[in-house]
C-alpha cells in the first residue's frame, strides 16, 4: 500500500508541482515514511518537534537516518540565511537563531557564535556535545577559535534538554570563565542563550554578564 502511495504522490509531484503538496506528504517521499505515520506525528509533536520523537514513531533505521537528514539540511539552509543576511545585534535576533541551531538536540550542545565588528556572523562553532545534562566546555579552546577566526565578539548558547530556562551556577561559572579569558585578547561576551522547549533565555537580558 506505501509503494501504491509513494507511486501516487510522484506522479502528482511530476504533473503538478511540489506546491500541491501538503507537508506529510512532502516528508513521506523524501524519507520512505507512510503518511499516515508523518500525519500522526505532526498532528502529536508538531512538524519543527517531529525529529525529536523519532523513537516513537517506530521507524526503520533507514527512515530515521533520511528524516535526521532532511532537518539537518533545513537547519544548514537557515544558518546560510543568518550567516548572509543577517547580524546577531539583540538578544532577540541571537535568541531566535540559537533556537533554530540546538532545540532538536537530545543531549546538551555547546556553541559559540564568532562576530566581526559589526555583529555579523563570521563562523559558528560547537564547541562541545556532552550529555544530557553536561557538556564540558574548555576556555582555552574557545580562545584558540576565536584568535583563529579574527573575531571581535563573542556570543555563547547551549541548550537544556530537560526544559529549564533558567541558568545554573555552572552556566553562570562557565561564562565568567570563558568571559575572563577572553579578556587579555580584547575580546567581549556580548550575550549567553539558553535554549529549551523552543524558547530561549538571555544572560544580558537578565544582567548576567
Amino acid at each position: 500500500m506505501q509503494a501504491v502511495h509513494a507511486s501516487i504522490l510522484k506522479e502528482r509531484l511530476e504533473q503538478y508541482g511540489v506546491d500541491t503538496l501538503v507537508d506529510e506528504e512532502v516528508i513521506s517521499i523524501l524519507t520512505g515514511i507512510s503518511i499516515e505515520q508523518v500525519k500522526k506525528g505532526i498532528e502529536q509533536y508538531g512538524l519543527n518537534e517531529l525529529i525529536r520523537f523519532t523513537n516513537a514513531l517506530n521507524l526503520k533505521k533507514s527512515q530515521r537516518k533520511k528524516l535526521e537528514l532532511l532537518y539537518q539540511f533545513t537547519k544548514r539552509l537557515s544558518f546560510s540565511t543568518y550567516k548572509e543576511k543577517y547580524t546577531l545585534n539583540s538578544s532577540s535576533t541571537a535568541g531566535n537563531f540559537f533556537v533554530g541551531e540546538l532545540q532538536f538536540h537530545s543531549n546538551e550542545v555547546f556553541m559559540v557564535a564568532l562576530l566581526n565588528s559589526q555583529n555579523k556572523l563570521i563562523s559558528l562553532e560547537t564547541a562541545s556535545i556532552g550529555t544530557i545534562n553536561e557538556a564540558p566546555v574548555y576556555p582555552r579552546e574557545i580562545v584558540k577559535v576565536v584568535l583563529n577566526k579574527n573575531a571581535n565578539s563573542v556570543i555563547l548558547a547551549h541548550n537544556h534538554p530537560g526544559g529549564s530556562l533558567k541558568p545554573s551556577d555552572a552556566d553562570i561559572e562557565v561564562t565568567n570563565r570563558i568571559t575572563q579569558a577572553l579578556k587579555p585578547i580584547s575580546v567581549n561576551v556580548i550575550d549567553h542563550i539558553i535554549v529549551a522547549d523552543g524558547g530561549f533565555t538571555s544572560f544580558a537580558e537578565k544582567g548576567l554578564l
